[in-house]
């Protein structure tokens, strides 16, 4: 279950699009204190290369923030508007060699933890490319449509109306042997502008009747925090509209 925290940014910037699924992965890493701005600029000197620029869509870095015992410190998710868009660019990432030095660096400077490759399945709220802060919340799904249902039914009340970020839900494609099958990321603006709807939140009749909904829809699991550094790629286009 190490992955779980590093669900929570994939889903930002992605388009959900007739006849393809919105596809993206997440590397975790660990690496040192000393050795993260050597990260960022390795990975700003590889995307510059000719072969960086044709990335197809969005590159995250997030750095871990709450993640329990989990010694991943840093996550990259790249993010594509179709499988078969990654697949097409993982081809011609082999051989490339700007992708070779780029490997050989990031072997030096951290070492890999986990990678999952999930597929956005519904979203609510408005993107915001400004959103910083993002909470994962993990879940084994045994009835994922009345799972859906419930939340459509908590964003469509007074108290979802008023929610200031943006929710995805996505379902786990290859994420190794886990008992999570789906996860909800959510986005805000800052830790002080989550802090306040919480709050907001934990009092009103919608949200429990949202919990006991859910729950019995799903089991939670789990709940991390991250905070992007920084993205690369030009952003795919958007058709998130709530429901």
């Amino acid at each position: 279950m190490k992955w779980i925290g590093f669900a929570l940014m994939g889903l930002l910037f992605v388009g959900q699009t007739a006849g393809a699924a919105p596809t993206w992965g997440a590397l975790a890493v660990t690496t040192t204190f000393q050795n993260a701005p050597q990260v960022v600029a390795a990975t700003d000197e590889f995307m510059n290369s000719p072969i960086g620029k044709e990335f197809p869509g969005r590159l995250m870095l997030q750095a871990v923030m709450g993640n329990g015992s989990d010694p991943a410190t840093h996550v990259f998710a790249p993010l594509f508007k179709s499988g078969a868009d990654r697949e097409a660019y993982l081809q011609k990432l082999q051989g490339d060699p700007a992708w070779a030095d780029y490997q050989a660096t990031m072997a030096r400077l951290a070492q890999p933890v986990s990678q999952v490759i999930l597929r956005t399945l519904k979203s609510w709220g408005q993107v915001d490319e400004s959103d910083q802060v993002w909470m994962s919340f993990a879940f084994t799904v045994k009835d994922p449509a009345a799972f859906v249902a419930a939340t459509d039914k908590f964003m469509a009340s007074e108290t979802g109306k008023k929610f200031p970020g943006q929710s995805h839900l996505s379902g786990v494609m290859a994420g190794g042997i886990s008992p999570v099958t789906h996860v909800i990321s959510v986005g805000y603006a800052s830790e002080a502008e989550m802090e306040t709807y919480v709050d907001s939140v934990m009092a009103s009749a919608d949200w429990a009747a949202y919990l006991k909904a859910s729950r019995l829809a799903a089991q939670p699991l789990g709940v991390t925090m991250g905070r992007t550094v920084k993205t690369w790629g030009p952003m795919p286009a958007a058709d998130l509209a709530a429901p």
